[in-house]
């Protein structure tokens, strides 16, 4: 099943694909968890060959979805701290799921 691919544009201009992973709400605003990938449609690795996660504030205007970028360093933080919380348990519970 290929996700979803979206085409984002970066404050220098310079535009890039992102595929759309994930969608949730925290402190009562949307985001969405993104990654960038490369034009051909692989994953897109940065220096330590770590995957490219972007995450945005997005939310609906009329018809149309919104992506906008975090502003404030200390909501990106603690966004991040969450998305790092909730991948950790749910890599946990699929490790105790394979236990079983």
């Amino acid at each position: 099943d290929a996700q979803p691919t979206l085409t984002l544009e970066g404050e220098d201009g310079h535009s890039y694909q992102c595929e759309f992973l994930d969608r949730f709400e925290f402190e009562g605003n949307e985001y969405a968890l993104l990654l960038k990938v490369n034009e051909d449609g692989t994953e897109e690795e940065d220096e330590d060959g770590e995957q490219s996660l972007v995450i945005m504030r997005c939310f609906e205007r009329g018809a149309d979805f919104v992506f906008q970028t975090i502003e404030s360093e200390e909501e990106f933080d603690r966004v991040v701290a969450y998305v790092e919380e909730k991948v950790e348990a749910e890599q946990a519970l699929a490790e105790e799921e394979g236990e079983a």
